[in-house]
């Protein structure tokens, strides 16, 4: 007997066919539950926020306690304090309901009325390409109407191509220069890393200097990249003349010139891949040079699209940009 007939047959005998489900929870109780926590639990507070009453705000709540059957809050007197064990659990899913509802209808936005979207994004060899990939196919799953690019460029490139209007979002390793019309929002460190053939002599040190790399000649990257001019600069304030001799456009250039035994390489740790090269040695030298930093650059005289916002979201969730008439007037970044 399939599903209709079971319905004729109750209907027939004089059963209810229409099961009464209790009201269950709302998004509305979600969003008001969330809003208490983030003002620091002053329900007015929470309420001026959501434009409605302190009183609204508080039946919500009550609602949702008596239909979960738990107490949410820890109180004293009246007012509330913090939240219970049970509510704290609570919280922490409804923040993921809350986004997954979000993404809901941006997916719903992108597909509405045909319409797709585009995002170009310009990324330097620094920048950490993992946490880009993985930004990418976050965002098929979640915003498969939204058409990502990706390409890769040296930082001036990259900087004009903001500027001009010619890619949408910058993924690059930290500026030279403070920059005035692009905003840079550093999102993770990463450190230099020697490489040297397997057995070379600094391979067996417990630790290498300064002193010792400068025995050296080695190879690193142009004279205007940052992380050239970091070890630059910090060989010359120890005293030592910088042992770089040859300065090369890309990491793969500077392993094969490693490969050949003619001297050493720097590189950014997150670019050297062991597996394909097994005739080098990687050398922690995180001690000897200054951490670096990779993130997102931004226009600050262009509004930020959709796509833009949606994208920083997945890739920086815990960056939460200000704007003022769709352009950045403001960010901060939460633990």
């Amino acid at each position: 007997m399939n599903a209709l007939e079971l319905v004729e047959s109750a209907a027939r005998l004089g059963l209810p066919t229409e099961i009464d489900l209790k009201p269950t929870m709302k998004l509305r109780q979600l969003v008001y539950l969330q809003e208490v926590v983030q003002q620091s639990f002053n329900v007015s507070n929470a309420a001026n926020a959501l434009f409605t009453s302190q009183s609204g705000v508080s039946r919500q709540l009550q609602d949702l306690a008596e239909e979960l059957g738990v107490e949410l809050f820890r109180r004293q007197g009246k007012r509330l304090i913090g939240l219970t064990t049970a509510g704290e659990e609570i919280v922490a899913v409804a923040a993921e309901v809350l986004r997954a509802t979000q993404r809901i209808k941006k997916i719903a936005d992108t597909h509405r009325d045909g319409q797709r979207w585009e995002l170009m994004i310009v990324a330097t060899r620094h920048a950490l390409a993992a946490r880009l990939h993985d930004a990418i196919v976050r965002c098929r799953q979640e915003l498969p109407a939204l058409q990502v690019q990706v390409t890769q460029e040296d930082p001036s490139k990259a900087y004009a191509m903001l500027r001009a209007g010619d890619a949408d979002l910058g993924f690059v390793s930290e500026p030279v220069k403070p920059l005035t019309d692009l905003a840079y929002f550093p999102l993770a460190e990463w450190q230099l890393l020697l490489v040297v053939p397997q057995g070379h002599p600094l391979g067996t040190l417990p630790q290498v200097t300064l002193e010792a790399i400068a025995g050296y000649p080695c190879c690193s990257f142009e004279r205007a990249s940052l992380s050239r001019q970091v070890l630059d600069q910090t060989f010359e304030s120890a005293g030592l003349k910088s042992p770089i001799a040859f300065s090369l456009t890309s990491t793969a250039s500077i392993l094969q010139y490693v490969e050949t035994g003619v001297g050493l390489g720097f590189v950014g740790e997150v670019s050297f891949m062991g597996a394909y090269h097994p005739n080098l040695q990687p050398i922690d030298v995180g001690h000897l040079f200054r951490s670096l930093t990779s993130g997102v650059v931004l226009p600050r005289n262009h509004p930020l699209s959709d796509p833009v916002r949606s994208f920083v979201q997945i890739l920086a969730p815990h960056l939460d940009i200000e704007l003022q008439n769709g352009r950045i007037a403001n960010a901060t970044a939460s633990a």
